[in-house]
């Protein structure tokens, strides 16, 4: 279970919506937590902001997160 702030969802689904229409692919967010987390929230307004920002240079640099071996057979 994540702990998503208020307003975070919005700005986070965008962006990895965007990413998805890009790169055809999953982006892989479990991978990426570190940069959504803050004031106490596994999603922050800040930390998904942060995240548009990663996502929006991964686009620019036509560069794709990389999804490590198995990611898609984890349980979180």
């Amino acid at each position: 279970m994540l702990f998503v702030e208020d307003g975070a969802a919005l700005i986070m689904n965008a962006a990895i919506q965007r990413y998805e229409d890009n790169f055809k692919v999953d982006f892989p967010l479990y991978e990426h937590l570190d940069i959504t987390r803050s004031d106490g929230y596994d999603v922050s307004i800040s930390g998904a902001k942060n995240l548009a920002i990663f996502i929006e240079t991964r686009i620019k640099n036509n560069d794709p997160a990389e999804i490590p071996e198995g990611y898609a057979d984890r349980l979180y």
